[in-house]
């Protein structure tokens, strides 16, 4: 569903819709709320373990929230998801970080493209 939106350099009159601008994301992301347990690739810092929330998700990629303030873009990371004693089944992923938010509270928003 498109919204419409006056952008501050837009002619008056003129709109600009939501599908109009470029979008990254190739597949519609899917709304959750479920623990990921995040370590970084790089084995010089196998130590650092991270059990973040996991905000939405796709085939391709997921973002998460932590307070956790090593990450940087680039920085390749395996993701277990979902996380915990519950979950029957633990799925890995290999992924990268594209993209890092500040977030409500102090969090960090952190989005990760799935690399294999």
């Amino acid at each position: 569903m498109a919204t419409a939106v006056h952008p501050p350099s837009a002619p008056s009159g003129q709109m600009e819709t939501t599908k109009d601008r470029h979008d990254a994301r190739r597949r519609a992301r899917l709304k959750i709320s479920l623990p990921a347990e995040v370590r970084p690739f790089d084995a010089r810092f196998a130590e650092i373990v991270d059990v973040a929330e996991v905000i939405d998700f796709t085939r391709d990629g997921i973002y998460f929230a932590t307070c956790m303030p090593h990450y940087f873009v680039g920085m390749r990371i395996l993701v277990t998801f979902p996380f915990g004693k519950k979950v029957s089944t633990h799925k890995k992923f290999l992924g990268s970080i594209v993209r890092l938010e500040n977030r409500p509270g102090g969090s960090v928003g952190i989005a990760v493209r799935f690399v294999l």
